[in-house]
């Protein structure tokens, strides 16, 4: 199952999962967020309400202990707070705390004789306390019981307070009122959230995941081979582009695939007629050259017969030299139509060029050719045949002298080896008049060639030989003249030395 495949087949569900799993988180989080804040407030203002009402409630049960303490009728005190327990449902108990601060009457027995505030004294308006004395379940309200000023005077005392009223409040209803909210809004909110999620997941498969899978069809089928399918529908947004990129891909594709085909038509129609070239040219080199090889000995004797005869002997001499060339033709194309293979071993590059500048000196004795050797010393080694490199390198050469000495005015033959990144360089350099720019893209192919003489043959067999041995052979003509032929070959791996046992 290739790449393409597998991401169809967990396309739909990855990218469903991708988005509405933090979807339905954020949607989570900020829906609870906002319940727990309304919960928050509106449980506040309920007890803000309620603690209010407390307050108010406590002045008059404050006010009514008064009046019953002035009447004169202190015991009737303690059945007045238990009516007032009765009466309300949220009223947990009610007490009265002397000056002093300790509790003398309560409808909570519990609470006789305890000193519930430590600095009660100091309250001297309504306060409510919430939580008191870490209950949070219910809050307080103490109230002050003033004293009338006739009767501070009788007991000669200037303190205003007669002792205060401890009111316990539930707060039950207010969390039953916060539970009942909460509970109320999760529900909503969990329905909310639901629908949310609905019309996401529908709108998630109507705008992207349908027209993904859509594309993605389209792709498998491009990548089935059937490069005419179009992915584009009209869509304005990204997955619009995307799809018109894609056929614009295609389309691209289909027309390389096109010039390809026809490139590759070309070329095997080519390759054909080559074949049946090359198979009739080797049929006719083996053909003429036997009887080359009987009239080269025909105008040997020839030769002998007419050496004193100089008419006829220049003529017997320009017919051995049309012999001679023709058998080097036939040879050639011998030589290309079935190359010999090559026997590659480790090579001296420098070793190899070496005997290629001893062959060149002498054809150039005259003095009209300067050789200037410029190999690096510690050269690696070339994995090659070194009898067909020092055919390449001879026939570069051959070639650059001769360029130089067709413009009769001698020239210098420069030839310089080193090494590159795994490579080792060869350059042979000439001041010749370099190749005309309308010919440069044929030098290679065989049969070509701008001497009077010459066959063709020598480059195109030197490229396939420098090709052969992994190689690369390619040229440049510099403004200032001359040409330059670069030959790139593979050093050769070293041989691991043999491991001796210990």
């Amino acid at each position: 199952m290739n790449l393409l495949e597998r991401s169809y087949r967990s396309l739909d569900s990855s990218m469903r999962a991708r988005v509405l799993v933090p979807t339905a988180l954020l949607f989570a989080v900020t829906l609870s967020a906002m319940v727990a804040a309304a919960v928050h407030f509106y449980g506040a203002d309920i007890e803000s309400g309620r603690q209010d009402r407390a307050e108010l409630f406590a002045t008059m049960v404050s006010s009514g202990v008064s009046n019953v303490m002035l009447s004169g009728k202190p015991r009737e005190v303690s059945t007045l707070l238990e009516a007032l327990v009765a009466h309300r449902s949220d009223l947990l108990s009610a007490s009265l705390i002397a000056p002093n601060g300790y509790i003398s009457i309560s409808t909570s027995p519990a609470l006789l004789g305890r000193v519930p505030w430590s600095e009660v004294n100091r309250v001297e308006g309504t306060t409510v306390v919430v939580g008191p004395g870490g209950n949070d379940a219910e809050y307080a309200v103490l109230q002050p019981i003033v004293n009338a000023e006739s009767c501070a005077r009788c007991h000669g005392t200037q303190s205003h307070v007669n002792g205060w009223l401890d009111l316990r409040f539930t707060r039950e209803p207010v969390l039953e009122a916060q539970a009942q909210l909460a509970k109320t809004l999760s529900l909503s909110a969990g329905a909310a959230l639901v629908c949310l999620l609905g019309i996401l997941l529908w709108l998630l498969g109507r705008e992207a995941v349908t027209p993904l899978q859509r594309l993605v069809t389209v792709m498998r089928r491009a990548e089935a081979g059937e490069l005419s399918v179009r992915a584009d529908e009209g869509r304005p947004d990204e997955l619009g582009v995307a799809a018109r990129g894609f056929d614009a891909t295609l389309a691209a594709l289909r027309r390389s695939q096109a010039e390809l085909e026809a490139f590759y038509r070309e070329r095997m129609v080519r390759a054909d007629r080559f074949a049946a070239v090359g198979e009739i040219a080797t049929g006719l080199a083996h053909e003429i050259k036997n009887p080359l090889a009987g009239l080269s000995g025909a105008l040997e004797l020839l030769a002998e017969d007419f050496s004193d005869d100089a008419r006829h002997s220049d003529i017997v001499t320009e017919m051995q030299h049309q012999v001679r060339r023709l058998t080097h033709t036939m040879e050639s194309l011998l030589s290309f139509a079935r190359p010999a293979k090559a026997k590659l071993r480790s090579t001296d590059v420098n070793a190899t060029l070496e005997k290629v500048l001893f062959l060149i000196r002498q054809q150039s004795r005259d003095g009209t050719l300067e050789l200037v050797p410029e190999l690096s010393p510690g050269l690696p080694a070339v994995l090659a045949d070194p009898s067909q490199l020092e055919q390449v390198f001879l026939n570069i050469c051959l070639n650059a002298c001769q360029a130089m000495i067709a413009t009769r005015r001698g020239g210098r033959l420069t030839v310089r080896s080193r090494a590159g990144d795994g490579t080792v360089s060869v350059e042979v350099e000439d001041t010749g008049p370099g190749i005309p720019a309308d010919l440069r893209a044929q030098i290679f192919k065989p049969f070509f060639t701008t001497k009077r003489e010459g066959n063709g043959l020598g480059l195109a067999i030197s490229a396939r030989i420098v090709a052969e041995h992994g190689g690369h052979i390619g040229y440049r003509c510099p403004p200032e003249g001359g040409t330059t032929f670069t030959v790139t070959l593979q050093q050769a791996r070293p041989q691991r030395a043999p491991e001796h046992a210990a």
